[in-house]
């Protein structure tokens, strides 16, 4: 890629990400804490509407706030009017109070409300899920994973609010998230090809795809009737794309879950990205 290249690049970041809104719900979690407001304060053009709970101001330092481009959202109209207008919903930190309460439809303060409201408008809702992972190194370090069976019910939780459209990623993939949403890359690689795949690496994660020879190679002739997929990209995402296909069409930049790369490689798809 030539310098000229990389400046409309660049350029074409700035302006997707100029003037849009993101609803933030922040409970009282404390898992990668610094990693997550790091990421979403490195998002300049971005403008954050926060609803956040009295434990989370008790836990999170106002220094991470601070260095963000916020408004705080303290009352239910101003939140309901963020919701329906802001480009999408935005969960980074999860305690297991709030995510068993929005499993069970429990509102009994501003944030459940909320995510209760996106819910039912359908909006696009996407959450990190460290705070209240049980399988997360943190929690496991900090003993809090020892019981299978309670374990076992807050990812069954974490199942229901699936079900009802919420999408849930790793700390680690917040800014591919975020930017993959519209419609660019968190950073800009060329693909290296090594015989007949290319492994693309992101968060120690290897994914098959095509062969391609270098980055201009790697858009895919598509045709029309191929539906391309972007944004952040579940399970059912792919099982609805793929069909009876073994193509799947990927927009760059888009992030795939951990289940759906899963679903990827159990069943031999080819990815294409686009």
């Amino acid at each position: 890629m030539d310098i000229e290249d990389l400046l409309k690049t660049i350029v074409t970041q700035l302006v997707a990400m100029m003037n849009k809104r993101v609803v933030i719900f922040i409970s009282g979690g404390a898992v990668n804490l610094k990693g997550i407001f790091d990421t979403l304060a490195s998002m300049k053009m971005l403008q954050y509407d926060i609803v956040i709970t009295e434990a989370a101001k008790k836990v999170i330092p106002e220094q991470y706030i601070s260095n963000l481009n916020y408004k705080i959202i303290d009352c239910k109209v101003e939140m309901t009017k963020a919701i329906r207008e802001d480009e999408f919903i935005l969960v980074p930190v999860m305690t297991r109070n709030t995510l068993a309460k929005c499993a069970t439809g429990l509102q009994d303060n501003l944030i459940t409300v909320g995510i209760a409201e996106a819910l039912m408008m359908n909006k696009e809702i996407i959450a990190v899920r460290d705070s209240f992972d049980p399988q997360n190194d943190k929690n496991i370090s900090l003993g809090f994973s020892k019981n299978q069976a309670y374990n076992k019910l807050i990812l069954g939780y974490e199942d229901s609010l699936t079900n009802f459209g919420m999408k849930f990623i790793n700390a680690c993939e917040l800014k591919q998230a975020i930017t993959g949403k519209f419609g660019i890359g968190s950073n800009i690689n060329q693909s290296v090809s090594i015989g007949q795949t290319v492994v693309k690496q992101e968060n120690n994660i290897k994914e098959p795809v095509e062969e391609v020879k270098n980055f201009n190679a790697s858009v895919s002739n598509v045709t029309e009737s191929k539906k391309i997929l972007s944004g952040v990209l579940t399970t059912e995402d792919l099982m609805t794309a793929a069909r009876n296909s073994k193509e799947i069409y990927i927009k760059q930049g888009s992030l795939i879950t951990p289940m759906a790369k899963d679903y990827i490689y159990n069943n031999k798809l080819v990815v294409k990205y686009c």
